[in-house]
């Protein structure tokens, strides 16, 4: 049915274009989402209006964002006194807040200030016109046609809609009603404006509440349901259905959390330095490896902080049995004492100031492994453990790392050190086990009997396979990866250094962002509502959304989630407060016709300037009287 909408849109531009902007699009204009809901708008419209260019539009360019690296044992300064993040959020202050915040916040979209309505009679007049209403395709359309209008009549309509249906066509009108009291809103004021243009004797009545409350301005519930009551309750907290709407940006980072969003950043640029040195290979000229995320660091303090963290003896903390939450928690996170030797060393290799610094710090590593007793023995199952282990256990001559060997081994350190992070942070807030946490990540495509979360802890699955005759001391082998065909490299008894996989490395760090979305979300419902009691319902379906891409770190992500929550939740958090914007819908119907009423009520004007122009009440506001902009939107469809 779209490809008839698009006949008409053809013809009808084709006849009105040079007067007026005709626009055939899936996204209609905010103005009319809002008003006339979401559920009226299922496909594509064609939109009427003009187009005002008084000024030229401004487009603010993005440089690109520089990794945030602290220095080491920098001292964090801990005390959030007077913090937001440790602000209780009183709920009473919520709508006081929400009200001034959004005051100041435009609704719609920065192009959508260029419309301008038409006369309504010439919007009047295309629409009952023989060519429009027996257009090319008309009859097997489905789809609606939308024209806005200047409200300068008397009833102030905004917005007319020719609907084409199967059956034949239905028409809507939306008209702004001005400003009302949020008292003065009653459902017996409703109920009487809705049959008092549709005659009081209707069947089948059907009412659908939606009600929304903004709790910040990137955060709102919205608390809906339907009854056929003859005089049903404007608010309903118990048995109706609730929708958190959350939007979290990447680039305004909370600040308990943003290391572990720069640790991402930091391993990405890493992966795209291999990548690029491997493209580099396969071409004529060939390159040195560069590394540009370290912030510098001597070679002598390098030689003695990996002395230090291999004689060291790594001690299992006891956890902790006080509760905390999940702030808390985070700020732990940041400064609990690493244990196993490669995440300390992840701490030490990538303040490497470069590529040189780095490939000559992991031979100071090789050369302390080889000679000295390591008391702290890595544990984690990493390529760097295992080559630590065999070279300290004289199983592995020393290595020499080439070419972008050494990114790749701090890249695989990297990714685990960094899922221990947010590992600690769900097991010690208590919203799921480490085990629950790799079951809940495993890929669909993994079919071992134990489902883990990273590829990085697979990484022996690489390995070459050896003769059970091989020698247990292996030598490593340096070869012309271009000189040695498939078959003679499986002949080779060599030990690889790297197990670095593009295909893997880009889902790790695609799930290690898709994990930090979710805790960013988590604090948001944390410090707002505190619905502590939420948060592993929300973390599991947050869990089962698609992941993220990888190009998704390194530039602004604008992540926005609809989480549905059991009524429970929020009933206490939300009585006896006004929302910020209602929706109620009449519908009813006799042997003729079906009319729907839709009464939106919104404490901003939901429309640019240029469409419609609405009295300012700052001083209704100053005295806490609640006041809504009213629009009414009537459709009527033949039966």
């Amino acid at each position: 049915m779209t490809t008839k909408l698009a006949n008409i849109y053809e013809f009808l531009l084709r006849k009105y274009g040079e007067k007026y902007i005709v626009t055939f699009t899936k996204a209609p204009p905010t103005y009319i989402s809002n008003i006339i809901g979401a559920d009226e708008n299922p496909g594509k419209i064609v939109f009427f209006y003009i187009e005002k260019r008084g000024t030229t539009k401004v487009t603010n360019s993005v440089s690109p964002s520089k990794i945030c690296i602290h220095k080491r044992n920098e001292k964090t300064d801990l005390d959030l006194t007077g913090s937001p993040l440790k602000d209780d959020c009183e709920i009473e202050t919520i709508e006081d807040d929400a009200k001034m915040n959004f005051m100041r916040i435009n609704p719609w979209e920065l192009e959508e200030e260029l419309h301008r309505g038409v006369s309504l009679g010439k919007a009047r007049a295309i629409i009952c016109s023989q060519d429009f209403q027996l257009c090319p395709g008309a009859k097997e359309s489905v789809g609606s046609v939308w024209f806005l209008c200047l409200p300068d009549d008397e009833k102030k309509t905004l917005l007319l809609q020719y609907e084409f249906t199967r059956k034949g066509f239905s028409r809507g009108i939306v008209h702004y009603m001005g400003v009302v009291p949020a008292k003065c809103v009653t459902m017996q004021s409703i109920l009487k404006n809705h049959f008092s243009a549709v005659g009081a004797e209707r069947t089948g009545i059907e009412t659908h509440i939606a009600n929304t409350y903004h709790i910040k301005s990137n955060i709102t519930v919205c608390c809906s349901w339907s009854t056929s009551s003859s005089l049903p309750s404007l608010i309903d907290l118990s048995t109706c259905d609730v929708i958190l709407n959350q939007t979290f940006s990447s680039k305004n980072c909370n600040p308990v959390t943003e290391g572990f969003l720069d640790q991402l950043r930091i391993l990405t640029s890493i992966r795209e330095d291999i990548l690029s040195y491997k493209e580099s290979e396969n071409s004529d000229i060939v390159k040195e490896p560069v590394y540009r995320c370290g912030i510098g660091i001597e070679m002598s303090e390098v030689r003695e902080d990996i002395n230090k963290v291999m004689l060291e003896i790594a001690e299992t903390l006891p956890t902790a049995c006080t509760e905390c939450d999940i702030e808390d928690v985070i700020q732990n996170a940041k400064r609990r004492r690493l244990n196993d030797l490669t995440d300390k060393l992840w701490e030490i290799l990538r303040c490497c100031s470069s590529y040189k610094d780095l490939k000559l710090s992991f031979n100071i590593l090789f050369q302390c492994a080889a000679r000295c007793n390591i008391v702290n023995t890595p544990v984690n199952k990493n390529r760097l453990a295992e080559i630590v282990a065999k070279v300290s256990n004289r199983r592995l001559a020393i290595p020499c790392l080439s070419g972008s060997e050494p990114l790749e081994l701090l890249l695989e350190i990297g990714l685990e050190k960094l899922y221990k992070d947010y590992e600690y942070i769900f097991v010690e807030s208590k919203i799921c086990s480490a085990n629950d946490l790799r079951k809940k990540w495993a890929t669909q495509e993994h079919k071992e009997s134990e489902a883990t979360v990273l590829n990085i802890r697979k990484s022996l699955r690489n390995a070459v396979a050896q003769p059970e005759n091989t020698a247990l001391r292996k030598t490593l082998l340096q070869n012309d990866r271009k000189a040695i065909n498939e078959k003679s490299r499986e002949d080779l008894t060599v030990f690889k250094n790297s197990n670095f996989d593009e295909i893997e490395s880009a889902q790790s760090l695609a799930k290690l962002f898709q994990i930090h979305c979710a805790i960013e979300h988590l604090i948001m419902i944390h410090i707002n509502l505190n619905l502590s009691s939420a948060y592993y319902e929300v973390f599991d379906q947050l869990l089962r959304m698609p992941s993220r891409t990888i190009d998704q770190i390194k530039g602004t992500l604008i992540d926005e989630i609809h989480i549905p929550l059991p009524a429970h939740y929020i009933r206490d958090h939300l009585q006896d407060k006004n929302p910020h914007s209602r929706r109620i819908s009449i519908k009813s119907s006799d042997k003729f016709r079906e009319v729907k009423s839709s009464f939106y009520f919104n404490i901003d004007n939901v429309c640019p300037p240029n469409i419609l122009e609405t009295p300012n009440f700052e001083e209704k506001m100053v005295t806490k009287e609640i006041v809504y902009h009213h629009w009414l939107y009537r459709k009527i469809i033949s039966q």
